[in-house]
């Protein structure tokens, strides 16, 4: 059995961060959209015993059991005594630690391959093995937009109309940022100046009430993203900010035109200089479908275009 689906990047509306807990984890507020671009992921399960294996194509250090997709899949083995073989392919969209959410996407878009390939129906054991890989995971098998507490496993399902955005991804490695890094400044901040605020309360998105607490410690260590923000904005965004421990920048637009617009002219304008990767996508209110995986030939035959767009 071979099934496909996509692994869709996302973005933090909101992002409140409480102070760290006993486990070494913050407590968090975080409102969750996935977003219509992602990466294709396909899971082969084969009929015979056999390991779990994980390619990612012009990624070879994303290739193998490290990978967040292949630990999803060696634990959901382990917690429903399967032997099958899985293997595992990642074609890669969303740019890699982008404060996107890309690994934890294709982790859980294993997850839904699996569970539909052994029909398993446990929520809550699905729930429990994502939350073992990484704490986005759980998420990403949610139905779509969502509120997320604690770590952010306590999902609740949020209302938001869609958004079309522009991204902006800086590609010099000196500018990227691992969670643990940007978590580490915040509490840094926080112990000199006593910046701590509440989380706030879960509550219709509107732009008013977009925010980042890791933003700030954020554009102290990397200086180099604050311009990146004013381009958004001189580009007319309604809000730009960074998504979720970043490098990545996002710019929430009136329309689809005004956001293709502003991508154009950043990236005629400022793309090559600064070395940026600049996308338009929108938020969705749904996580894709699993599917029969089909091949690129089949998929683009006049047949297959023809059923389309009839669907």
């Amino acid at each position: 059995m071979r099934l496909a689906t996509l692994a869709p990047a996302k973005v933090n509306l909101v992002l409140r961060v409480g102070p760290r807990r006993a486990d070494g984890y913050h407590e968090l507020l975080t409102l969750l959209a996935p977003l219509d671009l992602g990466d294709r992921v396909d899971v082969a399960v084969s009929p015979r015993s056999g390991p779990v294996t994980c390619r990612v194509p012009g990624h070879p250090g994303l290739c193998g059991e490290a990978n967040l997709a292949a630990r999803a899949a060696i634990a959901f083995r382990e917690r429903f005594g399967i032997r099958s073989a899985i293997a595992i392919h990642i074609e890669k969209r969303t740019p890699i630690t982008a404060g996107l959410g890309g690994g934890s996407s294709d982790a859980a878009a294993v997850l839904r391959c699996l569970a539909r390939a052994f029909a398993a129906r446990d929520r809550r054991a699905l729930s429990e093995i994502a939350l073992s890989v990484g704490s986005d995971v759980p998420f990403f098998l949610g139905p779509g937009p969502a509120w997320a507490a604690g770590r952010g496993e306590r999902l609740a399902p949020a209302d938001v109309p869609p958004l079309e955005l522009v991204l902006l991804f800086p590609e010099d490695p000196a500018l990227a940022i691992r969670a643990g890094e940007a978590y580490a400044w915040l509490d840094e901040a926080r112990q000199r100046d006593g910046s701590a605020r509440p989380l706030g309360r879960r509550a219709p998105f509107s732009p008013s009430r977009a925010g980042n607490d890791l933003e700030r410690p954020c554009l102290v260590h990397r200086p180099a993203l604050a311009p990146l923000l004013g381009l958004l904005r001189g580009a007319g965004a309604r809000v730009a900010m960074l998504s979720g421990s970043g490098p990545t920048v996002f710019g929430v637009f009136s329309g689809r035109g005004a956001a293709r617009r502003a991508a154009l002219t950043i990236l005629e304008d400022e793309a090559s200089s600064l070395r940026l990767r600049v996308f338009t996508a929108r938020t969705v209110r749904r996580q894709p479908r699993v599917t029969p995986w089909r091949s690129p030939r089949s998929a683009s035959s006049p047949s297959t275009r023809r059923s389309s767009r009839r669907t």
